[in-house]
């Protein structure tokens, strides 16, 4: 059975309702047990949804912001996760929000290994997910070197660091691994455009892509969001 679909008119109403599906997932979160960690996504799609979220008013000292994968370039690259969530998010870490990186200025292996350090003790309150025209979702691309392991959910790791040929930015990645969304509390894939939800809704229907693994058992079940 397909997934239900939850249809926007507009993006501007989708980027509205992402928002407020962040906020409210770490505003809960606050106030169950003092502290919320959200995993966000790169790309341009989330863009005006942080910075809806970014108003937003939270208790940003008790918010943890990671990433859900990441170029291996520094952070004032253009094409860098980190460099475009410490931009978008800029009223939220002034007024006292964490961020948790993955890219470290070693070799690609040695930052992978870094950063499964720092994730390896994170549970996620929301995670955002996108999705390419390619059906890739994080970093796990169709055809990269190791994406068996990215998807392996018996990996211990929470990042992996990947070759991926065909990607965007950097072909080099660093990537939370499915079997790290276990930690989540709430997933969230967010799809803008026909095009990318026809590519799902076949992934879905048999023509298998990497964002298709989001849909497991022992993973929150995906709430998608969409817009034309």
């Amino acid at each position: 059975m397909t997934p239900a679909i939850t249809e926007y008119a507009t993006r501007e109403a989708l980027m509205q309702a992402t928002a407020e599906r962040i906020t409210r997932a770490l505003g809960g979160a606050i106030a169950q047990r003092g502290a919320a960690c959200a995993a966000l996504s790169g790309g341009a799609t989330p863009v005006p949804a942080y910075r809806l979220h970014a108003g937003a008013k939270l208790d940003w000292p008790k918010v943890t912001f990671a990433l859900v994968d990441e170029r291996f370039v520094p952070p004032d690259d253009a094409a860098s996760n980190e460099g475009l969530v410490r931009r978008e998010l800029k009223p939220a870490f002034d007024g006292g929000a964490r961020f948790i990186p993955m890219y470290a200025p070693h070799t690609l292996g040695e930052a992978g290994d870094a950063a499964n350090a720092l994730y390896a003790p994170l549970t996620f309150d929301i995670v955002l997910m996108g999705m390419g025209v390619d059906g890739h979702t994080a970093s796990w691309f169709p055809g990269a070197a190791k994406l068996g392991e990215a998807l392996d959910m018996d990996n211990p790791r929470s990042v992996l660091s990947l070759t991926a040929p065909q990607a965007e930015g950097s072909p080099e990645r660093l990537t939370l691994t499915r079997a790290a969304l276990t930690r989540a509390s709430r997933l969230i894939l967010l799809i803008a455009g026909e095009e990318k939800r026809a590519r799902l809704e076949a992934a879905l229907a048999g023509d298998w892509a990497p964002a298709a693994a989001l849909f497991a058992p022992a993973l929150p079940e995906p709430e998608i969001l969409w817009a034309p």
